[in-house]
């Protein structure tokens, strides 16, 4: 694997629950990764595909579980259909997930959990749980860490680290799994529909295979971005000041040119919402400004 590729376009009509299962050797270590909760962010199942399709499982050692998010809006390429499935992950709702719902949503969680119960957690001495994303502003690569995250693991990335933001979104993925002692994270690869996001995304993965010697397989000779936006001076750490939420019904324009990271003044104008102008209640730098039509987050600032 040494000639360099580009983002393998996933061109599958049927997108799978389990992509893959790798387990082999005494490594008492478990890897679950989970892309595509929101089916217009497709980098991350592409880069499960890619990685079971090109790790060597007779070299392998520990468990390595990859697996599909949002089927239905993958199919679609939506963020979601009914609502946001990386928002729903709560006790209450997962304890009594209602039959036959019109909400298709309810039905993917419901079927991710069954995969997760499934999997033999409690017979690894380490548990780890990766959620892959990207965004729809450029620059978009960055970890959004939890109490439980490796800082080691984190750094291996070479992208910034958001502390503080799983605190103030409720219902995603990574926080619920904190509950079945995993240690987790999101890594966003990059920007949606990005040749290099996918890359980033098997990259990353690959080199925390490697620390956890999972494997000794040398990481693919892909292009990709990792390292690019500390290079360029934003801080290795940074906290979530703030997410500007969208009430539903409402009209929301973000202002056209942000990309993650850049940063913005107090009382800078930044979106219109409702015919209202929306400025920044901080300075600081901007995160994840919305620029697709899904969603309720409208942006958030980090300092």
């Amino acid at each position: 694997m040494t000639q360099k590729s580009k983002e393998i376009t996933n061109s599958s009509i049927l997108f799978k629950r389990i992509i893959g299962n790798i387990s082999g050797g005494d490594n008492q270590t478990l890897l679950v990764c989970i892309g595509g909760l929101h089916g217009n962010e497709q980098a991350g199942y592409n880069a499960l595909e890619y990685l079971i399709s090109h790790l060597d499982k007779r070299l392998f050692n520990g468990h390595f579980v990859a697996i599909g998010g949002n089927l239905q809006a993958l199919k679609e390429k939506k963020r979601y259909l009914q609502t946001d499935l990386n928002r729903i992950w709560l006790n209450d709702l997962i304890d009594n997930i209602p039959q036959d719902s019109e909400i298709s949503e309810y039905e993917e969680l419901r079927q991710l959990i069954e995969v997760l119960r499934v999997i033999p957690h409690d017979t690894y001495k380490r548990r780890i749980l990766i959620d892959l994303h990207t965004t729809s502003a450029p620059n978009g690569a960055f970890v959004v860490r939890t109490t439980k995250t490796d800082d080691t693991l984190a750094k291996l990335l070479e992208v910034p680290v958001i502390m503080g933001l799983d605190k103030k979104l409720q219902g995603t993925a990574m926080t619920y799994m904190e509950q079945w002692n995993y240690e987790t994270f999101a890594f966003e690869g990059g920007t949606i529909g990005k040749e290099n996001s996918m890359n980033n995304l098997v990259m990353g993965v690959w080199r925390i295979m490697q620390t956890l010697q999972m494997t000794t397989q040398p990481i693919p000779n892909l292009e990709h971005t990792l390292g690019e936006t500390i290079r360029s001076g934003v801080p290795n750490y940074l906290n979530c000041e703030y997410i500007h939420k969208v009430p539903e019904n409402s009209t929301f324009i973000m202002k056209e040119g942000f990309g993650n990271f850049d940063s913005i003044e107090e009382g800078q104008l930044l979106a219109h919402q409702d015919g209202k102008e929306i400025c920044s209640p901080y300075k600081g730098y901007i995160l994840m400004p919305l620029y697709q039509n899904d969603g309720n987050d409208g942006f958030f600032i980090i300092k």
